[in-house]
């Protein structure tokens, strides 16, 4: 599947990717602490859309997947770097088991850990590339697309769950 990553990308004019992951750590802690109704969690505001368990867990795949891309650039691992079916992933998920504290440590978590590697990062390796479902990907840019995926699910958890 093809997305246009670059609308994630836009809103870091003038921040490094360091701090565009740091920054929407507190953010992201600050909104979904603020759910603390265990229904709110299952609440869908459409018929086949995910509930906010779903979107907390589609962002922690989703940023595992990327870090690894970032990884595998940065070691120049050669292997391809292949897409995936978000869609299916979600489908997939045992929904029941997911435990929303749980989930918030989870991401709060993977993002200090994933700051902490981009930190690792010098400017040489984030200008490193790679193709990835035919378009060209920094580490830069994939960091880029890490912080500003968290903040647009965010942005919709709170405009349309809360």
């Amino acid at each position: 599947m093809n997305y246009n990553h670059n609308d994630y990308i836009v809103s870091y004019d003038g921040i490094t990717v360091h701090d565009a992951l740091e920054l929407r750590i507190e953010e992201i802690k600050k909104t979904l602490t603020t759910v603390t109704d265990l229904e709110k969690w299952d609440y869908r505001y459409a018929d086949g859309k995910w509930s906010i368990k779903e979107v907390v867990q589609h962002c922690i795949d989703c940023e595992r997947i990327f870090s690894e891309r970032a990884l595998k650039i940065a070691r120049n691992d050669g292997n391809s770097l292949q897409s995936f079916d978000q869609n299916k992933y979600v489908e997939l998920l045992n929904y029941d088991s997911l435990n929303p504290e749980i989930l918030v440590k989870e991401w709060l978590y993977l993002m200090n850990a994933t700051t902490f590697q981009f930190e690792g990062f010098d400017s040489k390796t984030l200008d490193k590339s790679a193709i990835i479902d035919e378009n060209e990907y920094t580490i830069k840019k994939i960091g880029y697309i890490i912080a500003g995926h968290s903040i647009h699910h965010i942005n919709i958890i709170k405009e349309r769950y809360l």
